[in-house]
């Protein structure tokens, strides 16, 4: 118990620090998947919220609000719950990933807002979505420790 929790401390410390988490193959795609989806604070955004579709997280925390967009439409997307569920001896985290929302399509026009539940040192909040190649590939959505900005990095599934 006290290694898990070690480890889970040393994480979250390098979270901090360098603000992301998640496997070297999020980098390493083949496409770009994640630099074709965007995420910012509601405040942060250009969007009208009256012409969002809002997603309300289970246990959300009301100001916490984020605009997803996209630079191209996505099939079977997602708003998912992400629960940490270990650490791995390699210090990379499995979540647990609970779909809270899908849509069969995000296109490039239609932002989504999503009222997120506090993320403490890991990840709560998330989306998913089907590549080019037909993987679902998952990001959690955390908050920078540099300026408070929102980040999506890929994250393993149990």
């Amino acid at each position: 118990m006290r290694k898990r929790f070690l480890g889970a401390m040393l994480l979250a410390l390098g979270i901090g620090l360098f603000g992301g988490w998640g496997s070297a193959q999020a980098n390493s795609a083949p496409e770009s998947t994640q630099s074709m989806l965007h995420v910012c604070w509601l405040k942060d955004s250009h969007v009208n919220p009256a012409a969002c579709e809002v997603v309300r997280m289970p246990e959300a925390f009301e100001p916490a609000k984020a605009v997803v967009t996209s630079s191209v439409d996505f099939p079977d997307f997602q708003v998912v719950a992400l629960d940490l569920r270990e650490v791995t001896e390699e210090g990379y985290p499995i979540f647990n990933v609970q779909s809270i929302y899908y849509k069969d399509l995000l296109r490039a026009t239609q932002p989504i807002i999503i009222v997120m539940r506090d993320s403490e040192s890991f990840p709560r909040n998330g989306i998913a979505v089907r590549d080019s190649l037909g993987r679902e590939r998952i990001f959690g959505i955390a908050i920078s420790g540099e300026d408070g900005s929102l980040l999506l990095s890929e994250v393993e599934r149990n």
